[in-house]
């Protein structure tokens, strides 16, 4: 499964990077030549044209036909909220989901579970 770490110059972009000290803040499973899939604000998980900029593609473990079965959910904006503040139990919504979320599911590590983009890629560089 290809995932594509991104970034970019929008406000939440920029946001999510100063927060989590990152490089990235955001992440998409590749589809095809053309597509990907990611859960964006506000409308959340979506096939969507590729449009990525700035990004690093890594391959992993996992399977992106996975990533359909949460088509539709709408962006956990809490669960975004958290992962900035890390205060307490996760603001979780089961029925809501940020990127780095789908790429957990997909990848069935729990290593990546709870983590943003730029841990995830850290995690995932360090693995080999």
């Amino acid at each position: 499964m290809k995932i594509y770490f991104s970034r970019n110059t929008s406000v939440l972009s920029r946001l999510i990077q100063k927060f989590t000290a990152g490089r990235w803040s955001h992440n998409a499973i590749w589809i095809d030549e053309y597509h990907i899939i990611d859960s964006r604000f506000p409308k959340g998980v979506q096939i969507r044209h590729f449009d990525l900029k700035e990004y690093e593609i890594l391959e992993i473990e996992g399977n992106e036909k996975e990533a359909l079965k949460h088509i539709e959910k709408r962006y956990d904006l809490w669960m975004f909220f958290w992962y900035i503040f890390k205060y307490g139990k996760r603001w979780n919504n089961p029925n809501q989901m940020i990127c780095s979320e789908l790429i957990a599911e997909c990848a069935k590590d729990e290593n990546l579970r709870g983590k943003t983009p730029s841990e995830q890629y850290r995690y995932l560089k360090r693995r080999g």
